[in-house]
């Protein structure tokens, strides 16, 4: 009966811990998605993963653009590209690089579905909104 007791409580505890190293491993990576446009006329979605670089953490993974505005534009209708973000403090403050159809844009606000912020692709600043998926 001890036996069985004992090989239960190590059974329950390798369990817990493979579920503990799979919830941390699954906590690296997180969803952003995003719009922007003057009409939010592109959507934006990537899939980040952390990594350290010089005692800094950043995360940067494959992002994904679409127009999916109804008015026709120059180039294709979806794109793929990298996203690279830094968290700047505590406060949903992050910088942000896009790299996508050739060119490389910042972003430095919050990271929220309903703040607006600036998108600095070469000379021009474009209404950007970033957040993570819930």
């Amino acid at each position: 009966m001890r036996s069985l007791a004992l090989i239960l409580a190590r059974s329950l505890a390798f369990a817990s811990c493979i579920s503990f190293a799979g919830a941390t491993a699954h906590a690296q990576s997180m969803e952003v998605n995003g719009k922007f446009g003057y009409l939010g006329e592109y959507e934006l979605s990537a899939t980040v993963t952390a990594q350290s670089f010089g005692g800094r953490q950043e995360f940067s993974g494959p992002m994904t653009v679409r127009h999916v505005g109804l008015c026709t534009h120059n180039g294709p209708n979806e794109s793929q590209g990298e996203i690279t973000l830094q968290f700047t403090n505590a406060k949903s403050r992050v910088e942000a690089t896009l790299a996508f159809d050739g060119q490389r844009c910042r972003y430095n606000g919050k990271m929220s579905e309903k703040d607006v912020g600036e998108l600095f692709c070469s000379d021009s600043a474009i209404p950007v909104s970033l957040w993570f998926k819930m």
